[in-house]
């Protein structure tokens, strides 16, 4: 598939699977707006980098692959918990919380979806 619309598909089902659970559990269209927001700005960026990893990394370092997945997740749940907190949606531990399941949710489902 084209690095392109690899990038927008895995975008848009981010916003959707994150901006479907903010909806139902945090129930306020302002948040859904900064959920929608955040991951406009970090998703591309993940994704990005994942796609240059595995172009640049010969296949028998995949496990490597992994190690870097998580670090890059991490560093998102952080990065959008901060950004929450920023836009005065939640308090610091709150918004890691809903950072946390936001990005957990939208990537176990990419992992079961493949």
């Amino acid at each position: 598939m084209n690095p392109f619309f690899l990038i927008l598909r895995n975008l848009l089902l981010t916003v959707l699977i994150e901006g479907v659970f903010c909806f139902v559990f945090v129930r306020n269209r302002k948040t859904l707006y900064h959920s929608v927001l955040v991951n406009m700005m970090t998703n591309p960026v993940i994704n990005v980098l994942l796609i240059l990893w595995a172009v640049f990394i010969p296949l028998p370092d995949v496990p490597y692959y992994y190690i870097v997945t998580a670090f890059l997740e991490v560093s998102v749940v952080v990065t959008e918990a901060v950004l929450y907190c920023k836009m005065g949606d939640f308090g610091i531990k709150k918004a890691f919380f809903a950072s946390f399941m936001f990005n957990a949710a939208s990537y176990f489902t990419g992992v079961l979806t493949g």
